[in-house]
């Protein structure tokens, strides 16, 4: 297609673009609702062993008899001063007033802060705690899964089809999970709303990217995550005002119904770039018709067969495979770190998201400002990014956001009892995620060769969500070591896990105002003295012809 003329007379950024742009934008406003929703549903509340024979017994304590009982019976908390009672075991009395401590099978649960948890209804505690976590882990596996899936579906069906198909899938998923009869449907429907998930995100991405033209992408790519962050902190909002698991999953999925309507052909688009691709030309002119008629543009009776036609350089390019990163050593070092920082990054990401409750004062309001301070980090690196370059961003902010979470351990240790030095140092650390997460996007992109590069994003994606499945165990290492340093530990993890991410990152080459890489050689020289001379001898010269008389460039 000719996208030089396609913007030129139907602009890069007209209504048709907008309304395109912010729909699929807002779908991440929807899934920030959704994938952290088992923050709230799998909380595991204050709890202690329900005394045998006791009927009615509830954790808060009734009368002085039921105190007197509770005393001699539950064991007082060795392990974490947070908890005034041993959470797993309980005295068994003999008839002689002897006492043998023993492992409880049922519990009650405190109510104070929530009404109900899917972990306390399934009594995820004590040796069945590893449930939480593995529920939270196949939330990304589904994630991983679909990442592999979403493209060859996309590239074969349609991007608007696959987007639309998958909001509507995982608005049944995320629907059926309030209802969840047991924890094998649960952990089955949490699959499915990963999967589904990143069936939107991927699509939705690609679609708004196709529609608007290259002036405009930057904020494109920025807006999601923008309304992602708002979509967390939305969730926070929604678990305060509603503490009954089963009806926050039903309003949080409820908001999907808005999208039902995305099916119809006059409301929402197909890519014009992928029908053409597809040799589907009818549609394709009708989407152009459409796209004039939006924009208030009178199109000539010859646009779409102009349009339509194939640039010169469309079947001269010859794709690669992923592989062909790792055929030189210089590649194969600069792909393996890439990798590992999308790894690193996300599982600090999202297993800080996780740990909020560690994190000093109130768990909603530390969640909220987890998620608020991503959009500050946004600002800075939209504004920074191409005046100071990619690299200095990723370093300066995975090391100073790592920084920060290493002063967590120590608050958390000498100073638990003000916990504001540690909430604003996690805000610290999440800001400092928040602008690598945001940075190696772009990043990647431009260092990965454009005949790989489709392959190469998707495979860091896939690293990013190897991090957001390991994220959950490390955010659950209080439960395993208990004490002050149970609950610094998974600060210690996410710190070393960030600063080695921004370490990493000093071993990439820039990227600003340089000649991105077109093919693997052109790749494995970029950030090189070679290739810096040549890009220096390219402008020379280009600097000489236009500095030339045209008498002279006519000889």
């Amino acid at each position: 297609m000719q996208f030089e003329l396609l913007y030129k007379e139907l602009g890069e950024y007209g209504c048709l673009q907008r309304w395109v742009v912010w729909v699929c934008s807002s779908t991440s406003y929807w899934a920030g609702l959704l994938i952290l929703t088992s923050y709230f549903v799998l909380v595991i509340p204050n709890h202690r062993c329900a005394i045998p024979g006791l009927e009615n017994d509830t954790y808060a304590i009734q009368n002085e008899y039921h105190d007197a009982i509770v005393n001699m019976t539950i064991p007082a908390s060795k392990d974490d001063e947070d908890f005034p009672y041993d959470q797993c075991h309980y005295y068994n009395i003999d008839e002689l007033g002897n006492k043998t401590l023993q492992e409880c099978s049922a519990w009650v649960y405190d109510k104070s802060v929530f009404q109900t948890s899917l972990a306390a209804d399934l009594n995820m505690v004590c040796s069945d705690t590893i449930m939480k976590s593995n529920a939270q882990m196949v939330n990304f596996l589904g994630i991983l899964i679909g990442s592999f899936v979403t493209g060859v579906v996309s590239d074969k069906i349609g991007r608007k089809t696959t987007m639309v198909s998958s909001l509507s899938l995982i608005f049944i998923a995320s629907l059926a999970m309030a209802w969840t009869p047991n924890y094998i449907v649960f952990v089955v429907l949490t699959f499915l709303v990963g999967f589904f998930n990143v069936g939107h995100w991927m699509p939705a991405y690609v679609l708004r990217m196709e529609f608007v033209g290259p002036s405009e992408r930057k904020f494109a790519g920025y807006l999601s995550s923008v309304l992602f962050a708002i979509g967390n902190m939305s969730l926070a909002g929604l678990a305060y005002g509603i503490r009954d698991w089963h009806i926050l999953l039903i309003v949080t999925a409820s908001a999907g119904v808005v999208y039902f309507p995305l099916w119809l052909k006059r409301v929402f688009p197909e890519s014009v770039r992928w029908l053409n691709n597809r040799g589907k030309n009818e549609q394709a002119k009708s989407i152009l018709r459409m796209w004039g008629r939006w924009n208030n543009v009178q199109l000539s009776e010859n646009f779409c067969e102009k349009v339509m036609t194939d640039d010169e350089d469309d079947s001269t390019q010859v794709q690669g495979n992923i592989w062909d990163l790792f055929t030189t050593k210089t590649l194969a070092f600069r792909t393996t770190v890439i990798f590992f920082i999308w790894l690193f990054v996300c599982c600090g990401y999202y297993g800080l998201a996780f740990n909020a409750a560690d994190l000093g004062t109130d768990l909603y309001l530390n969640f909220i400002l987890l998620a608020g301070v991503e959009l500050p980090a946004y600002v800075i690196c939209v504004y920074l990014l191409d005046r100071v370059g990619r690299k200095p961003i990723m370093v300066g902010s995975m090391i100073i956001g790592g920084a920060a979470l290493v002063g967590t351990t120590f608050t958390l240790l000498y100073l638990p009892d003000q916990p504001i030095y540690t909430t604003i140092l996690a805000l610290v650390g999440k800001m400092g995620l928040a602008g690598g997460f945001a940075t190696i996007y772009v990043f990647s992109a431009e260092l990965f060769p454009t005949v790989v590069r489709n392959a190469a994003m998707g495979g860091s994606s896939s690293m990013a969500r190897v991090g957001g499945m390991i994220a959950p165990y490390i955010a659950d290492l209080d439960r395993l070591v208990g004490g002050s340093f149970g609950k610094a530990l998974p600060q210690v993890v996410f710190a070393v896990l960030t600063i080695l991410g921004g370490l990493a990152s000093i071993f990439l080459p820039e990227t600003l105002n340089r000649d991105l890489p077109e093919t693997i050689d052109e790749a494995r020289l970029f950030g090189s003295k070679q290739q810096e001379k040549k890009s220096t001898e390219n402008q020379v010269y280009t600097n000489q012809v236009i500095s030339m008389d045209p008498d002279e460039l006519k000889k």
